[in-house]
């Protein structure tokens, strides 16, 4: 052997767990390693057949399931195809110290000219494999989760590596690398730049290594609010830590809380604004035994008691449904001689009708007190805004007083409706629920429900409610409607949740209308609120978008030149298996390789166009022979088909019609397609990319017998 062959195969080591020199003509070679675990093995150093020699030692150091693999692999024309970069160089599980462990094997063209003479490497890959299958899985989880946050890092706390999802291009301007070795170093760096003065040392105060493991131990979760600056704009962001399962990586997500800080900001102005409409409402209720702040269109009210007699009463001082919280306690608080006359005046609409014909309703009645009873007059004006009414309830001999103090509040009244409004509930119908008798009462209709003709009110709720569906329900929501509205169901839901909402299509004057049903529990929880809202241009927008990003996406995961899907939509099908896959939840599935032969030699001679029909003709025998399987065109000539189901079961029959094609074509100059297919094995494959390299390999043999018949017809 020449000095220099061996010098530069020791050179190789560096890189190598092993080298070989190998004559290809005589099959004479020489092997070289200072890795003890290779050296291990016991191989010969040299002969005179290597490709006997390596077939003869599959079977002692090869791990079983990748034995026929490297025994094609180990073929003279395996490694001349190697070496032309024809095929993929083969990963093969080598069996050291009694473990598989992955390698790979590079072919080298003499770099002495000798055409005969190949170098092979034969590289430990095992970390890498391994990493690759373990992260494939991760990236998949954790695009997933960046969906939900702004970005997330997943951080080794062994190595301080890191990497950035991203759902979203708003920390782009920011100019963080998404990638890095040393993200606490780098991270406190960018504090100093991005971050809100203001905020800066609370973040420093925590944002090292040593601070955040042990702030993330056993489970814990960490969290920290402050603000960032983009565009020289502050934003509010949550930043939240918690340790992955294996407690050796740090996940780090970070939300924008913009919507979230202003809506605590309001409520905070809300809040503040209400204790001085509280001050008010206090001092008017001085004058009155009683103060009512009504809204009109959604008969959310607020009371003010002033004195013990009326807190006697036991109503609750606020609720959403005044009308019907009052004609309940009619019969509870007024003489039995005016009930009826009470109960009549408090229908909302005989009150609103009332109110367009005088300024001031009022009615005088006698009021069950202290074993006794009191006269006392109820007054209902409009307040200024025309959407709330001020109702006083007042001791008639104090008739007087009683007027000059409603005078004032009514002069007062602008800064009263000013804080309520923001305490309205908008809803198109209120239904107002008993939950121990069934009774309901509807407020605040609209004319497109009226058009339902469902009842105001009545008895049995849910009766009349489940009667109405097959009336007034879009027949693809019946079936979700009724287990939505069976009461035993409805009542335990609620356990569990504050509010219950429920999207559906309404049958409105032959049309089709979205609504959505909100249902709540009263405050006194024996009575429901179910609130009734169109939602239809608000669905149907939603609707739109998606239809949108459903022919955005369809357009990605389609080939423009065949029809068939892309290597786009092959990508996102394979990481679905492989998920599938990791979590042992895949169905039987086959993957079929083709390739177009002879392409390069229509483009060359006819031209480009008759290529693309070339490419053409071949989607169409694939897609008929196939017709059940989604076929990926993945490259310029070769396509993939993932076999399920009815394909699966006949596949034999089906690869044994392609092979007919292929013989019928070659006789008549039609297109010719190489094609292999290989099962997916859950005893040895990990991925798809296992089950498509059998695949791949079996198109290759069938690649070269097809042209060695093609030549013989010659």
């Amino acid at each position: 052997m020449d000095n220099t062959i061996s010098r530069i195969a020791m050179a190789l080591l560096i890189d190598y767990a092993s080298v070989y020199y190998i004559n290809l003509s005589t099959g004479y070679y020489e092997a070289y390693s200072t890795n003890q675990g290779y050296q291990k093995l016991s191989l010969q150093t040299s002969g005179n057949d290597f490709f006997s020699d390596a077939q003869r030692d599959i079977e002692a150091v090869i791990y079983e399931e990748d034995r026929k693999m490297v025994s094609r692999a180990m073929t003279r024309e395996s490694i001349i195809r190697q070496m032309n970069r024809e095929i993929k160089d083969p990963v093969y599980r080598l069996m050291i110290g009694g473990e598989p462990v992955y390698h790979t094997m590079r072919t080298i063209p003499d770099v002495m000219g000798s055409s005969d003479g190949v170098i092979l490497g034969v590289m430990n890959v095992d970390s890498a494999v391994r990493t690759e299958q373990a992260t494939r899985t991760y990236n998949a989880i954790a695009q997933s989760l960046a969906n939900r946050y702004a970005t997330i890092y997943y951080v080794d706390l062994n190595t301080d590596h890191y990497i950035e999802y991203s759902s979203s291009d708003e920390y782009k301007d920011l100019e963080i690398l998404p990638e890095g070795d040393d993200f606490f170093n780098e991270s406190r760096r960018n504090i100093l730049r991005v971050i809100h003065p203001d905020d800066q040392e609370k973040i420093l105060k925590d944002f090292d290594k040593e601070t955040m493991v042990k702030l993330t131990a056993d489970g814990k979760k960490y969290s920290l609010t402050y603000r960032l600056i983009i565009n020289e704009v502050a934003h509010h962001v949550r930043l939240s830590a918690v340790r992955a399962v294996s407690g050796d990586n740090l996940i780090i997500a970070l939300d924008n809380i913009d919507v979230e800080v202003q809506r605590d900001e309001e409520l905070k102005e809300a809040n503040e604004k209400n204790v001085i409409f509280t001050q008010i409402a206090e001092s008017l209720a001085m004058q009155y035994g009683m103060i009512y702040y009504i809204n009109a269109e959604t008969d959310e009210y607020i009371e003010f008691t002033s004195t013990d007699e009326y807190r006697e009463f036991n109503i609750s001082p606020t609720g959403g449904n005044f009308f019907g919280v009052s004609q309940r306690n009619v019969s509870m608080i007024v003489h039995p001689s005016d009930r009826e006359r009470v109960f009549n005046a408090l229908n909302k609409q005989t009150l609103l009708n009332a109110l367009k014909e005088k300024n001031t309703f009022t009615i005088t009645y006698q009021l069950l007190l202290n074993g006794g009873s009191s006269y006392t007059r109820m007054s209902v004006v409009w307040a200024s805004d025309k959407k709330h009414l001020i109702m006083g309830i007042m001791d008639i001999n104090s008739e007087i007083q009683r007027e000059n103090t409603l005078k004032k509040m009514l002069a007062e009244n602008e800064v009263f409706s000013q804080i309520a409004e923001s305490l309205a509930n908008q809803y198109d119908t209120i239904y107002y629920v008993d939950m121990l008798s069934d009774h309901y009462m509807e407020f605040a209709s609209t004319d497109v429900y009226k058009s339902l003709e469902v009842r105001p009110s009545g008895d049995d709720f849910f009766a009349e409610s489940l009667r109405n569906i097959d009336r007034v329900i879009y027949p693809d929501d019946r079936e979700a409607f009724h287990h939505l509205l069976d009461k035993p169901t409805l009542v335990r839901e609620l356990l569990n949740k504050h509010m219950i909402n429920h999207t559906y299509r309404l049958l409105i004057r032959d049309g089709v209308m979205y609504a959505r049903m909100s249902i709540i529990w009263a405050t006194d929880n024996k009575h429901l609120i179910v609130g009734v809202m169109n939602v239809d241009q608000e669905v149907k927008k939603e609707q739109e978008v998606q239809q949108q990003l459903f022919v955005a996406n369809e357009k990605a995961n389609r080939d423009d030149l065949t029809g068939v899907k892309s290597k786009h939509a092959y990508t996102d099908e394979i990481m679905e298996i492989d998920q599938r896959i990791a979590e042992d939840y895949v169905v039987p599935f086959s993957v079929l390789v083709c390739d177009v032969n002879g392409l390069k030699s229509v483009n060359d001679t006819l031209g480009h166009q008759a290529g693309d029909q070339l490419i053409k003709d071949a989607s169409q025998i694939i897609c008929a022979i196939f017709k059940h399987s989604p076929v990926f065109r993945v490259g310029g000539d070769e396509f993939v088909a993932i076999l399920r189901g009815q394909d699966y079961e006949n596949r034999t029959r089906l690869v044994g019609e392609m092979h007919r094609q292929n013989k019928s074509n070659m006789v008549n100059a039609g297109v010719v397609i190489a094609n292999g297919i290989a099962d997916f094995d859950p005893e040895r494959d990990h991925c798809v990319a296992d089950v498509f390299a059998r695949a791949d390999e079996a198109m290759y043999e069938n690649k070269t017998a097809l042209k060695s018949t093609q030549g013989q017809m010659e």
